[in-house]
């Protein structure tokens, strides 16, 4: 049986039930692996905020990777990694998506900023609500005066729209990558922002290897880390698509589907590293 030494976990869908709650018996396992100095690691497509929201609802002390890995920060808030859309390509794209998508909702992260044309917009509230964070309203020109890149798009809107856009990014917008973490909901990143290479960067922090981790996930953005890990496994709630890409499936995210499956794994933490606290 193999010993893994680093978890890997998305965040909605995956560690949140739908109610975007952690459930009892995961959210206590998680606690015990971080007490044993096993590193659990949130890789979300999340902002910081969100991704920090969930971390301390657990007490986890680690690294986390936010908007899919292209922005890393460590235990101790230095950066290890930042990737972007260049300013002009997003200039371009947003206007694109404007003329050709004006019934989609698309918006703007950099760092902790999140910038939306209208606070008030349902989908934006909605949002709002699921990730913990606060919109703030205004145009990405505003950012364009003084920053180089940003971090990703987010777009929402109908499901069938959103599988058009993807299409038309991918045609004419080859610089980019379009992912969908979930059918209503359209995330636009640069290519080097992978769940995958937010792993690898992380597994070189701890001195491990990939085979080491294991990484769970439900969706599109999710396949490059759990075929990048030692074991990937999808939630019993994931798509067709990215359960074949995975070594094994659990239950949902509504039947403790991360706790089940964690709980047949023997894990142990890297050498060298000591029990922690649960903050």
């Amino acid at each position: 049986m193999c010993t893994y030494s680093a978890v890997f976990l998305d965040i909605d869908g995956t560690l949140l039930d739908s109610r975007h709650q952690i459930m009892p018996c995961t959210r206590s396992h998680l606690q015990y692996l971080q007490g044993r100095g096993v590193p659990v690691i949130l890789c979300s497509a999340r902002p910081p905020k969100g991704v920090n929201l969930v971390s301390e609802q657990i007490g986890l002390s680690g690294p986390t990777a936010c908007y899919n890995g292209g922005l890393i920060i460590d235990e101790n808030y230095t950066i290890l990694r930042d990737v972007g859309i260049d300013i002009r390509l997003a200039m371009d794209f947003r206007r694109f998506a404007a003329e050709r998508f004006p019934d989609l909702v698309v918006s703007t992260y950099l760092y902790s900023v999140w910038m939306v044309e209208d606070t008030h917009h349902p989908l934006v509230e909605q949002e709002a609500a699921i990730s913990g964070c606060t919109p703030l309203q205004g145009s990405l020109e505003q950012i364009a005066a003084s920053a180089s890149h940003i971090h990703k798009f987010l777009c929402m809107g109908d499901a069938m729209r959103i599988r058009a856009l993807e299409k038309e990014t991918a045609l004419h917008f080859p610089q980019l990558m379009a992912l969908r973490s979930k059918s209503t909901y359209l995330e636009i990143l640069p290519p080097e922002s992978t769940k995958g290479s937010a792993a690898q960067v992380l597994l070189e922090h701890y001195g491990l290897n990939q085979k080491q981790a294991v990484a769970f996930g439900d969706s599109d953005v999710d396949v490059d880390m759990l075929q990048y890990c030692g074991l990937g496994v999808a939630m019993g709630n994931a798509p067709k698509s990215v359960k074949e890409a995975a070594d094994f499936v659990t239950a949902s995210n509504d039947e403790e589907g991360v706790y089940i499956a964690l709980n047949s794994l023997r894990l142990k933490a890297p050498a060298g590293r000591k029990m922690e606290k649960v903050r």
